[in-house]
């Protein structure tokens, strides 16, 4: 029976190892990490924590973890979480405003429902305009957000993937449907390549979602636990890992040598496979306990004078700064600050809250302006309460912080301020 595409889209919804294979080790937040790792444990007798893991054994280990609703955590939707990268990856332009334009034509399995024609005729921008804001969506996570059909979904996931067959993105692109219907030897003809090699992209294929939301797993963790710790002593920030830090591992050395003494193939070839599995897994965890301190590092040691100073606000810092600084993949800083948290004397922090998103005004952080207008508006006359126009023009004389009125406007509902009529008292 010929496989279709309605076929391929019944498959299966992803489970957490495929998670690990196609965004890496470093997406999960850190009670998903010693879940994973106890599930790779207890099928391979070869590996143990090189220290006892702190979040292993709940509260009998003294591990105690923060409630996410002590820090007013809330659920994360599928949409807020590309705004949101959109928003940290990239600065106010007519670009970033195209590609929230496509965000905004997502459906609930995070393909876009315009095509690019309809695009240009209903933002009157041009046919580059709208193909780059396109592009950009599709950069972000998951991955195959922003797919136009099943094939391109594929192909941008198959993209992200350092495992993908040699072949797999080119016949997706090329041959889509003599994919799907089997057409095992034709391909291998056009492609030059054996029938096994193009059996093992299909089955390469089956594996990855034909849903793009699906990838998407919103936090779930009800307890957190910080990886990071910031401390001050003389104006100094010292910066360090935590007991909860990515736990490594140990290899059985004495175990494996003892089943390498018996001459079976079935048992050389199981303890080959599990010595190769704890080295892969051995390396993603070293990997992402390194880019986490990395990436924390630099924005903590960016945002010193937040711990040091009380009445300081964020500076601007985004996801691209970051980028040009480590010469990390923004995708990697992304997975790196999403989920992990950071002790501090300003109480227990998630990474990415520390990157402020830029405002209007050059180089000053959106944080900031949200916190001179507040302030502004809490010394006001009661009785005599500013109006958005005349909120803008105090900044501007008091702050060098120009502003539109609509923007006051913006910012205050955000700030959840009233009107001017509804804050005045009679």
């Amino acid at each position: 029976m010929k496989i279709t595409q309605q076929a391929m889209i019944k498959q299966t919804q992803a489970p957490l190892p495929f998670l690990i294979k196609s965004v890496g080790i470093l997406q999960l937040n850190r009670v998903d990490l010693s879940h994973y790792i106890s599930n790779y444990m207890s099928e391979n007798p070869l590996m143990t924590f090189a220290n006892d893991d702190a979040l292993m054994f709940g509260s009998e280990s003294g591990a105690e973890g923060i409630n996410l609703d002590e820090i007013n955590a809330s659920t994360q939707t599928l949409f807020d979480f590309i705004t949101e990268q959109v928003e940290l990856f990239y600065r106010q332009t007519p670009l970033r405003d195209m590609t929230m334009w496509w965000i905004e034509q997502l459906d609930t399995n995070g393909y876009v429902t315009k095509t690019l024609e309809e695009a240009v005729q209903i933002t009157g921008e041009s046919d580059y305009m709208v193909l780059d804001g396109l592009t950009l969506l599709q950069q972000l996570d998951p991955p195959g957000i922003g797919a136009r059909d099943l094939r391109e979904n594929l192909m941008l996931q198959t993209e992200r993937l350092d495992s993908a067959p040699n072949l797999a993105y080119i016949i997706l692109e090329e041959n889509f449907d003599r994919l799907v219907n089997r057409q095992w030897s034709d391909l291998a003809t056009i492609y030059g390549t054996d029938l096994a090699d193009i059996r093992a992209i299909f089955k390469f294929i089956q594996t990855l979602s034909p849903i793009p939301a699906n990838l998407y797993q919103a936090p779930q963790t009800e307890m957190i636990y910080p990886e990071l710790e910031v401390t001050v002593a003389n104006q100094q920030l010292t910066i360090s890992e935590t007991r909860f830090q990515t736990p490594l591992l140990t290899f059985d050395q004495a175990y494996y040598d003892e089943l390498a003494q018996i001459d079976k193939p079935s048992i050389q070839a199981y303890i080959k496979a599990k010595k190769q599995e704890f080295d892969q897994l051995q390396q993603a965890l070293q990997k992402r306990k390194e880019t986490i301190l990395r990436v924390g590092t630099a924005i903590l040691s960016h945002q010193k004078d937040y711990f040091l100073t009380e009445e300081t606000s964020l500076q601007p810092l985004q996801i691209n700064d970051l980028v040009k600084q480590l010469q990390l993949h923004e995708s990697t800083i992304s997975r790196a600050i999403r989920g992990t948290y950071v002790q501090t004397n300003r109480g227990v922090i998630e990474l990415k809250s520390l990157l402020s998103k830029r405002s209007v005004v050059k180089d000053t952080s959106q944080d900031a302006v949200l916190t001179a207008l507040s302030e502004l508006i809490e010394s006001e006359d009661k009785t005599h309460p500013l109006s958005d126009q005349q909120l803008a023009d105090t900044l501007n004389q008091t702050k060098h912080i120009a502003l539109s009125r609509r923007t006051i406007a913006k910012y205050r509902s955000q700030l959840g301020i009233p009107s001017t009529r509804e804050r005045k008292i009679r």
